[in-house]
């Protein structure tokens, strides 16, 4: 039983280490540039797109030999995770992550008919293809060690969700506490200094979210803010 959930972990972390490589990929050609803030974590994966390739191994690969069941159902189990994944972020720590509403068949901005289409026939290629490969490389370590392996980067990865989650939610907290009526000059300054104590994990944020909105909408101005400290910090 444990030996299967190792299993399975890898596969989560595999596919969230390819995300990230994918998206640094991406956005490093759309950029024209490298750009290798990916996500709110400090390691280099995306848990989201782990979470999306498990929940094909566990839930369709018993469709495996109908495409076009497997390409449907990939659709919608990946397009409901990511719906709800941008839903619970934005209630709780009031930032939007991502926003569709500039394609065309979007849902509330959250997801995509053509990203829907990419995870349909992602989930094809990851059941024949990917998913047997990864099988085969996991098959060759030695079931205790496996185990092992897990354990620590499973670790490793709570730990850094538990300090990432804690930061950015300084960053709802600060918000609700600046925001006061008729206090604008208090709240600009306010800002400015929550930047300089977080300055680093903001800016990994905003460059990994260009598009990031947030709830309140004096505060979205923590963009300019950023751009202007960065500024100062490389003339000095």
């Amino acid at each position: 039983m444990i030996y299967k959930i190792a299993i399975y972990f890898m596969i989560f972390l595999i596919y969230a280490t390819v995300g990230y490589i994918y998206e640094v990929i991406a956005m490093s050609i759309i950029n024209k540039k490298l750009s290798l803030s990916r996500g709110y974590l400090i390691g280099p994966y995306l848990p989201v797109y782990g979470l999306g390739c498990l929940m094909i191994t566990l839930f369709i690969t018993k469709y495996a030999s109908d495409r076009i069941t497997v390409f449907l159902l990939g659709m919608i189990y990946c397009c409901t995770l990511e719906y709800l994944t941008s839903y619970i972020l934005e209630k709780i720590y009031g930032l939007r992550w991502w926003d569709y509403s500039d394609k065309k068949y979007n849902l509330n901005g959250r997801i995509n008919l053509v990203t829907g289409i990419k995870f349909g026939i992602s989930s094809i290629f990851i059941i024949e293809v990917f998913n047997p490969l990864i099988y085969k490389i996991l098959g060759i370590i030695p079931e205790s060690i496996l185990v092992i392996i897990s354990i620590f980067l499973a670790s490793i990865i709570i730990l850094d969700t538990i300090i990432s989650s804690y930061t950015i939610a300084k960053l709802k907290i600060n918000t609700k506490k600046y925001y006061k009526k008729d206090a604008t000059e208090e709240i600009k300054e306010k800002v400015i200094q929550s930047l300089k104590k977080y300055r680093g994990f903001y800016i990994r944020l905003f460059h990994a979210f260009p598009n990031i909105t947030i709830k309140y909408p004096k505060f979205n101005n923590i963009k300019n803010n950023l751009k202007k400290i960065e500024q100062k910090r490389k003339k000095k």
